[in-house]
């Protein structure tokens, strides 16, 4: 599957997740942030998105003290703490989901197969699972990199490109439908100009845009018990 447009990550993660039961892991986002601004950003966050467009939306998260928080404040109250890469543990709670969402995160993880394997025994049949993860072959890291002011995010310890992330979805029982590179809609707000020249070469361009996306479904051999 090769990448097709160059598109905005929420607006296409939002749409397939309308009218829908949504599991969304990694729910809190904003993670090189504070805790304080994770709660101010929170309803300007995916999770907000999703929780106003799905019939059925729950978030999980690491994060224990925002989960707590976001739940007193009264911001969300479809959130729960837990680890991605255990999902098991929260299955006799949570199931059967049409989208499953993971909004990069996979390069967070220490064994992101344990969370693809989890990820299989949440979703109905012919549900969707979505990831986005930063395109280590987008064109603005290798310019940063190149002029030494290159920054990886303070908690990613792994790097995809579009051959290893669909390799590694393949490996673990899924099949990638559609494929995209993304952009998140801060990003206009934060490079202006600049952002609207680098958006129009990218949309010629797709396959040097800075965050994957990938739209699959499980493979119809893959049995899980």
């Amino acid at each position: 599957m090769n990448v097709s447009r160059y598109i905005e990550r929420d607006e296409k993660i939002v749409n397939l997740s309308k009218g829908k039961k949504v599991l969304h892991l990694g729910c809190v986002g904003f993670t090189d942030g504070s805790h304080e601004e994770k709660i101010r950003l929170a309803k300007t966050s995916l999770h907000s998105l999703h929780t106003d467009a799905a019939a059925d939306c729950i978030g999980i998260d690491l994060d224990g003290d925002a989960i707590q928080e976001l739940k007193q404040l009264g911001i969300f109250t479809n959130v729960v703490e837990g680890d991605v890469e255990q999902l098991d543990a929260l299955a006799d709670e949570i199931e059967d989901f049409d989208v499953v969402v993971a909004g990069d995160i996979i390069e967070h993880l220490s064994n992101p197969g344990l969370m693809l394997r989890g990820v299989q025994r949440m979703m109905l049949p012919e549900g969707l699972f979505v990831v986005s993860t930063p395109n280590a072959f987008g064109i603005a890291s290798w310019i940063k990199y190149l002029r030494g002011s290159f920054r990886e995010g303070a908690q990613h310890v792994l790097c995809f490109n579009p051959i290893t992330l669909r390799q590694i979805l393949e490996r673990n029982g899924f099949e990638v439908v559609e494929g995209y590179t993304c952009y998140q809609p801060r990003a206009a707000c934060l490079y202006g100009r600049t952002f609207a020249l680098l958006r129009a070469a990218l949309e010629r361009f797709p396959k040097f845009g800075g965050t994957l996306l990938y739209v699959c479904r499980r493979k119809h051999s893959t049995a899980f018990t």
